[in-house]
């Protein structure tokens, strides 16, 4: 098992305009907390997770609106000590009022493998917003705003062509994953075990074929 974990510093925060239902989303799932025990109201609420993948490209949360003129709701991706790397505005209108998965598109921005992030969700005053999430600590990677016993729900995609590892787990809540190395049989190898086969049927035959091969 390979065990992945924790740190980083940022810069800039990019202003981007997200759509709920983008066409297709590119790219691979690498991180996810998808179980839902309820859907909670809140004003301001954050998730912490660990990337696989370097380029995140889209991010998911199962949110939900109780009001259409609610102010923007508004999307940071931060680094481990809070500082905004780019920000998301989402409209009210484009939230279901019941939880449901809800895409964030986000521009191709750079993320150190193993380092925690964090998904932070807020908006002004007026507004209604509710976001899943279950008990239990159902994302060991990473600890939420109400504690490290509750994770929300989210998944976070990245661009595949910029991993380094094929095989990305998207529900053990951990940036881990199993490597097994083949070990290499070589061509000696191979014809040895086909003669020692062939020896238990023909058992006449095989001292002439040693002879020939000069076994």
């Amino acid at each position: 098992m390979l065990l992945i974990a924790t740190a980083l510093a940022a810069s800039a925060v990019g202003i981007i305009n997200s759509k709920a239902q983008p066409e297709m989303l590119q790219g691979v799932l690498d991180q996810s907390q998808e179980r839902s025990d309820e859907c909670i109201w809140f004003e301001n609420a954050w998730q912490e997770f660990v990337p696989v993948g370097k380029n995140l490209l889209h991010v998911e949360v199962k949110i939900k609106q109780g009001y259409e003129s609610s102010p923007d709701l508004i999307m940071y991706i931060e680094d481990s000590l809070g500082s905004p790397l780019v920000s998301l505005n989402m409209k009210a209108t484009d939230i279901p009022d019941v939880c449901d998965w809800v895409i964030f598109d986000i521009d191709d921005v750079e993320l150190v493998p193993g380092d925690t992030y964090i998904i932070h969700l807020k908006y002004d005053p007026g507004g209604e917003y509710a976001w899943c999430g279950a008990n239990g600590d159902p994302y060991p990677a990473g600890d939420s705003d109400i504690g490290a016993q509750w994770d929300w729900c989210f998944r976070t995609y990245v661009d595949k062509s910029k991993t380094s590892i094929d095989a990305i787990p998207t529900t053990t809540g951990m940036a881990d994953a199993d490597v097994s190395l083949a070990t290499p049989v070589s061509q000696q190898s191979l014809i040895l075990q086909f003669l020692e086969r062939l020896a238990e049927r023909f058992p006449n035959a095989f001292p002439i074929l040693r002879h020939l091969l000069g076994l």
